[in-house]
């Protein structure tokens, strides 16, 4: 499947977990979905690989912004969205993965904050037998080489966060999700042309089918800010879509409920230990508007085999990594601007 496919997919996966407790409110439809959904061992296998015996390079910052907000209480969610080509095709090797996603979830489920790192951040990688000696490199490579065990590694080592769970999702439901509901309504700053589909996004108000929802969330080329824009354009792609299933009043439908259960499940993929009766009991107070985004923090670019890369910032990633790991996400957010994903490029 092409690069942007892979993009569309982690999308997916956050718009059935932020949209799955609207739409799933009742026992028998949740314990349903829970059958549903694939499964496999990913933070098994995760937790098997050799330790990572590297400094994480962002710890110095991380501590020193921990150390002035108080500990958490463990009650916290940090979930994994990550994007594969088809159900059965999990094996490393095969694909990148160019779009990762890390929700964290409140402890006391009143807000999601969901950090999306670039695919060409440039982070270390430990050693992969017969396919990397270990270094730093883009992110996207993790996937190739270890699967989705070693972007759990990799993303774990470089935040200092546990992985309490991991969503993947397959491509081919997009399409699907989004014309279940109808379409999304999304708001375009500036006109831009895409050349590799002849599209052009007129400033304004749009309504997406699930094609056009694909043409909006794929473009990177055109726009001002490259892949950074396509990130927020996915951002924006998922609120639009929570919000949508929300305004159907989908819990009183049964029809309906039923129909976007059954969209969701066909193409998630969780890890063995995540109860998605139980995440829906827990996380049912959140809503759109409880959604925050924001972007890994980078400065500047660094050549590496890959390619151009994106440098991080030690200081802004440290604390971001710090208001994650404390559950202090709101006093992150005050003094910092969020993307409310209302509004993309």
């Amino acid at each position: 499947m092409p690069r942007w496919g892979k993009v569309l997919t982690s999308l997916l996966a956050l718009a059935a977990l932020v949209a799955g407790p609207v739409a799933i409110a009742t026992g028998v439809i949740a314990y349903r979905f829970n059958d549903l959904i694939g499964r496999d061992d990913v933070l098994t296998e995760a937790a098997a690989l050799p330790a990572i015996t590297a400094k994480p390079e962002y710890q110095s910052w991380i501590r020193k912004s921990a150390g002035k907000a108080p500990k958490a209480d463990g009650t916290a969610r940090n979930l994994l969205i990550l994007g594969v080509d088809t159900r059965k095709g999990w094996s490393e090797g095969q694909s990148r993965s160019d779009t990762i996603m890390l929700v964290h979830v409140d402890g006391d489920g009143s807000n999601a904050s969901v950090v999306s790192i670039p695919r060409d951040s440039y982070v270390y990688i430990p050693p992969v037998a017969g396919k990397w000696a270990g270094g730093k490199t883009k992110v996207n490579a993790a996937y190739a080489w270890g699967g989705a065990p070693l972007v759990v590694q990799v993303v774990s080592h470089l935040t200092g966060l546990a992985i309490d769970h991991v969503v993947r999702v397959d491509f081919a439901g997009v399409r699907k999700i989004t014309d279940t509901v109808g379409g999304v309504d999304v708001t375009i700053a500036r006109t831009v042309h895409d050349k590799r589909t002849g599209v052009t996004f007129e400033a304004g108000e749009h309504h997406l089918d699930g094609k056009m929802a694909e043409v909006y969330v794929r473009q990177r080329y055109g726009l001002p800010n490259g892949d950074f824009d396509r990130v927020k354009r996915q951002q924006q792609y998922l609120h639009a879509l929570a919000s949508k299933v929300t305004s159907l009043g989908i819990v009183a439908n049964p029809m309906k409920m039923d129909a976007f259960v059954t969209a969701i499940a066909g193409s998630l993929v969780v890890d063995s230990g995540m109860n998605l009766a139980g995440m829906v009991r827990e996380f049912s107070g959140l809503r759109p508007a409880d959604l925050r985004f924001t972007t890994l923090p980078s400065h500047g670019y660094v050549r590496s085999a890959a390619g151009t890369a994106n440098k991080l910032s030690p200081q802004e990633c440290g604390e971001l990594f710090a208001a994650l790991y404390t559950d202090t996400m709101d006093d992150y957010f005050s003094s910092r601007p969020s993307f409310s994903g209302t509004s993309g490029a």
